[in-house]
């Protein structure tokens, strides 16, 4: 079956909108949609805060994700006076990490852009693998990494006085999340998820361009376009609780087309009847943003190692 639109050989069929896309008409579509969603998610985020937004931050892994959020962002950027600054963090796993991190920066390299890299032995003193000898987690390691690379995201973000910034959280990501959030009954969470659409104090907001866009479409967009990113995965990501989720979300997307999409829509939904979050306030221990009266999860988890 010939594209949809131009009649040349197809690359990408689309099961869930049926369409049938040659590879012009499918990076078309897709920048589209990209760029859309980001400029709604800012506007968004621009009017709840009256903000003016003048820089902008992106986490880069050096992975396909953020390697084709930052071509998005540099694309809505081209014709905006916006900064554009990388931000990534070294967890300091042996034999992954730096391999991502060089395509991270052959990726800012390649746009002009510049790159800051914070690591967790700045932060407590110890990268994750020792972490988890002084400190084995409970269950995955996945939950402490989690911790500490928001916290850094955001510290690094904050003091480079970024105004919002950017993930590359792909749609199977982000409905797998919507999905654990439903399994626990966590609607409050929902309302806590990036994309943020208030600025609270002390946190900077993060933004999803491809959170509506399949991981496949993101992958075949990266390999169409030449991209050099890092395509292995963590070491330590067969342990993650997240794998039944992917696994579920894949064989409901099999049956039944559409429902990773649905699951979006059905947050957004519910985001929409929603009061806006409660206010962040100090941890008493730290200072950083926390979502209650005592100590925040940074804390609680890792007091003891801050350096």
């Amino acid at each position: 079956m010939p594209c949809k639109s131009c009649i040349k050989n197809p690359v990408i069929s689309r099961r869930y909108s049926g369409e049938v896309l040659c590879k012009k008409c499918f990076f078309r579509s897709f920048e589209k949609n990209a760029i859309k969603e980001l400029r709604s998610q800012i506007n968004q985020l621009v009017s709840n805060s009256n903000i003016n937004i003048k820089k902008i931050g992106i986490g880069l892994s050096g992975g396909k994700d953020s390697t084709v959020a930052l071509s998005i962002l540099n694309l809505y950027c081209k014709e905006r006076e916006t900064e554009i600054l990388g931000l990534s963090v070294d967890e300091g796993i042996e034999n992954y990490r730096s391999e991502s991190l060089d395509c991270a920066k052959f990726a800012c390299d390649d746009l002009n852009i510049s790159l800051e890299i914070f690591s967790y032995k700045q932060l407590i003193g110890m990268s994750l693998g020792e972490l988890l000898v002084t400190k084995p987690p409970e269950a995955s390691p996945c939950s402490p990494c989690g911790i500490l690379r928001r916290r850094s995201l955001n510290q690094m973000a904050r003091s480079a006085n970024v105004d919002c910034m950017v993930l590359g959280h792909n749609l199977d990501d982000f409905s797998q999340t919507i999905l654990m959030n439903h399994s626990r009954g966590d609607v409050s969470r929902m309302n806590r998820m990036a994309p943020h659409k208030y600025v609270q104090r002390g946190f900077i907001p993060r933004l999803l361009p491809l959170r509506r866009l399949p991981e496949q479409e993101v992958y075949l967009y990266a390999l169409l376009k030449g991209m050099r990113f890092h395509d292995g995965d963590c070491p330590y990501a067969g342990k993650a609780q997240r794998n039944f989720f992917r696994k579920l979300i894949l064989e409901l997307e099999n049956k039944q087309p559409g429902t990773r999409h649905s699951l979006v829509n059905g947050m957004e939904k519910i985001r929409e009847n929603a009061p806006p979050p409660i206010e962040l306030t100090s941890c008493p221990s730290c200072g950083e943003p926390a979502g209650g009266d005592g100590p925040c999860v940074f804390c609680r988890e890792f007091g003891t190692f801050s350096v």
